[in-house]
Formats: C-alpha cells, structure tokens, sequence
C-alpha cells in the first residue's frame, strides 16, 4: 500500500485536485482579508467620527457602518463559506482516491466534477501556484506496507498537521488580542485620556475583538476534536492492523468536515 499511495498522490488527477484546493483556499484568504480590513475601516470611522464630531460626519459614517457590514455578512461570509465547503470537498476527493477509501455518500456532499476541477486548475496555473510543492502530500515512506495500517497512518498525520496549525493560528490571535489590550492601555496612560474616551474607543475596537473571540473558540473547538481523533489513533496503532477497511472509512468520516474550514490541508496552501 505504501507505494500504491505513492504513486496515487503524485499523479496527475492528484496534484489537479491539490493545485484546486490551494486555489480555493488562497481565494478564502483573501477574502478574510477583506474582511478584516472592513473591520478596521469601520474602526476607523467611528474614531474619527467622535474625533470630528459634527452632524453631518457622524451620519455619512454610521451609514458607511452599516453598509459595510451587510457586505461582510450578506457578501463575504456566504462566499467563504462555500469556498470553504468546497476546497474540503475537493480534498476529500483527493484523500478518498489516494487511500482508496469509497465516498461518503451518506453526507450528502457532491463530488467535484472533473470539469470544474479542471476549470479550477488552469485558473491555478495562470495564478503561478507551484505545483512542485504539492508532491509526496502524505510522505509515505514512513507508512506501513499494510493497506488499512497505511491508511490510518496517513490519517493520523492529517489530524496531527491539522492540531498543530490549529494551535499556531490560536497563539496569533491571543498574541493579536493581548498587543491590542496593552497598546490601549498604553496610549491610554500617555495621552491622560478619560474614562469616556476610553468606553469610546473600545466600542470602536469591539467588532475586530469579536470577529478574534470567534476565529478563536472555532479553531479551539475544532482542535480539541482532532486531537482526540488523533489521540485515538495513536492508541490504535498497535493493532491497526486488526482494523478494517470500514474503519478506516468511518475515521475518514469524522476528519471530513462539511462546511468547515480543514486547516490540515492549509499547510500546503499558502
């Protein structure tokens, strides 16, 4: 199985589905990146609005506020919601053919079709994505030769990858929250600003401390379920040989989240 996964990854049906997903996902970057730059612009019109403090200022900007947030919520959200779905999906169908396991059909989840993947990997090559990177996804050289073993071998690394990056991306967002906090209190304590100045300025900085709180307890949630997947299969290792082909679908079942964001397949992506 070692080889046949080999040999399965670095195909060319493979590596089209990997250049998909990498496409995808760069698109979900930079639309959380419009995102948060919508977040901080209206940051910074509410601060100049209690700044200038005339009437015709304060309405211009609490109308850009709102129209601002509809784009976020009724535009961008949606769109990186199905970005999402679908790059999980397209990986899923990358995993699926390497490990030879069949399809969860039961999740009610298309399959990408061959022409949209196509679509989706000239668009990737006209974008430059390196494809070289994209090789030896699983690294099987470390797996067993048997074919369930090998299969949750490879498994076991995804969740691995997927808890790890999980975890560097919760540390960035508590280091974010904490520089922010400080440097508050900081300007704060230099500039003797009062105690409304500081209420005002917070209710200015509150939807970028939301959208971090969110981004925060997702991925946290997330990661405690992959590491006790991975945790799981670490305890199986032993005896995997003993396991069967429908368990390994069953393990391929709970890694595959529709509709979510499976960040073990990001750290190819960026």
């Amino acid at each position: 199985m070692r080889e046949e996964i080999r040999e399965r990854q670095n195909s060319e049906w493979s590596l089209d589905r990997l250049a998909t997903q990498r496409l995808l996902y760069r698109h979900v970057k930079t639309m959380e990146n419009w995102r948060l730059a919508l977040i901080l612009l209206v940051a910074v019109l509410l601060l100049l609005g209690l700044s200038v403090g005339t009437g015709a200022f304060s309405q211009a900007a609490t109308m850009a506020v709102v129209l601002f947030w509809f784009v976020d919520q009724a535009v961008l959200v949606p769109r990186i919601g199905r970005k999402k779905e679908e790059a999980a999906a397209v990986q899923e169908d990358f995993d699926c053919f390497v490990l030879d396991i069949p399809w969860p059909e039961h999740l009610g989840v298309a399959r990408p079709t061959n022409d949209r993947v196509q679509e989706l990997t000239r668009a990737a090559n006209n974008a430059g994505l390196a494809r070289k990177d994209l090789a030896d996804w699983y690294r099987p050289e470390d797996a067993p030769e048997e074919r369930v073993p090998a299969r949750l071998h490879c498994q076991r690394v995804n969740c691995r990858w997927d808890s790890r990056l999980r975890g560097e991306w919760i540390w960035s967002v508590r280091l974010a929250v904490t520089v922010l906090a400080v440097g508050g209190v900081a300007v704060g304590a230099m500039l003797a600003i009062s105690l409304l100045e500081v209420v005002l300025g917070v209710a200015a900085g509150i939807r970028l401390l939301a959208w971090l709180f969110v981004e925060q307890r997702a991925h946290s949630l997330a990661r405690k379920r992959t590491q006790h997947l991975h945790e799981y299969l670490s305890r199986i290792e032993e005896k995997s040989s003993q396991m069967t082909l429908c368990d390994a679908r069953l393990v391929q079942t709970a890694i595959f989240e529709p509709g979510t964001w499976r960040y073990g397949v990001y750290r190819a992506a960026f």
